[in-house]
């Protein structure tokens, strides 16, 4: 089986190559930029003022003119950048700004049949966030509370089930190993980059062990499904016992490395993804709903490795080698300047 997977594999690549050597890269050819309204204020309706989403756009502009200051877009040649700039949901009780996203599609100049052209159909792509964590952190806790569509156990209050599933789905954990870059710049997982205001309170706060479990345990109690309610309770109770007064009290991470506590999936064992919920006190809310006081957006701390796939990219003629040269040129630090105090 692995040496026909093995050989499915080389005859994709070789298809693959030989396919990009019959459209060869032009990285000469002159480009062009485009920034793209795609219905940043008009998807939802967040209650935003006129002069708010006007005075966000001069905003949105600047991050735009400021991504441009990378050497790819200085004479710019072999690709052509559309930028579209999309709505996100509206902010809720832990959010405050316009919230937005701005996508950078690269699309590589290529030869077709003695005929420039460029990638359009779903070039790669790199994207900011502006006032919004939505994108950052690892999922949940909640499982849902979706109204019984059969007769629930004897007692049920849906009310009360749905709050306690509320309340989990305010709780998420860190995406991965935190770096703290200085100059309001944190970094996750080698690669996600959160830029903020490092004056005002932190954009998360923490969550103790004994309050999640506890609401997991009630979650499951109040469950509408007895049999399926009963079933969790055991195994969720039995993995609760295990653990200390001390360390119920203890700061809660999600379990990768605690084998007492698979069902509950949360530990007391220190790691790289502490469970969190958002902190709302991190706005400063004397600015207008106008303002950028986050942004987020990826870029790999290992340059080599960009490095060489960018090589590998131009070798190969594949679609990718512009916005890998952004990349391996993207200087993070320069975002800080964007963050309204």
């Amino acid at each position: 089986m692995k040496k026909i997977l093995l050989t499915l594999m080389c005859i994709s690549c070789i298809h693959f190559f030989a396919h990009a050597q019959d459209y060869p890269l032009i990285p000469n050819h002159p480009g062009t930029f485009e920034l793209i309204d795609w219905g940043v204020y008009t998807h939802w309706d967040c209650g935003f003022t006129k002069s708010e989403t006007t005075a966000n756009y001069q905003k949105i502009i600047g991050i735009s003119n400021l991504v441009r200051k990378n050497p790819v877009f200085t004479d710019q040649k072999g690709f052509n950048c559309y930028a579209y700039v999309f709505a996100e949901n509206c902010p809720d009780k832990f959010g405050y700004g316009i919230p937005g996203k701005i996508r950078f599609d690269f699309g590589d100049w290529f030869m077709d049949k003695g005929q420039p052209k460029f990638y359009k159909i779903e070039p790669p792509s790199w994207s900011i966030f502006a006032n919004t964590l939505e994108h950052t952190f690892g999922p949940n806790y909640s499982l849902g509370a979706p109204k019984p569509t059969e007769k629930p156990k004897e007692g049920f209050n849906y009310e009360k089930w749905k709050s306690v599933s509320d309340k989990l789905h305010d709780i998420i954990y860190l995406p991965g190993q935190k770096e703290e870059l200085g100059n309001g710049i944190d970094r996750y997982s080698s690669e996600q980059i959160v830029v903020y205001n490092p004056e005002r309170p932190p954009y998360y706060l923490p969550v103790k062990f004994r309050e999640l479990a506890g609401l997991l345990i009630e979650y499951w109690k109040l469950h509408p499904d007895k049999f399926e309610a009963d079933l969790m309770l055991g195994m969720l109770e039995a993995e609760y016992a295990k653990f200390s007064e001390a360390e119920r009290d203890g700061w809660a991470y999600n379990n990768i490395n605690d084998d007492r506590s698979p069902v509950l999936k949360i530990t007391t064992k220190p790691g790289p993804q502490p469970v969190v919920r958002l902190n709302p006190e991190y706005w400063n809310k004397k600015l207008s709903r106008s303002a950028i006081q986050l942004l987020v957006f990826n870029r790999l701390t290992d340059t080599k490795r960009l490095t060489r796939e960018k090589e590998e990219a131009l070798k190969h003629n594949s679609t990718g080698y512009s916005l890998l040269r952004f990349e391996e040129a993207l200087d993070i630090k320069m975002f800080s300047v964007l963050i309204d105090k």
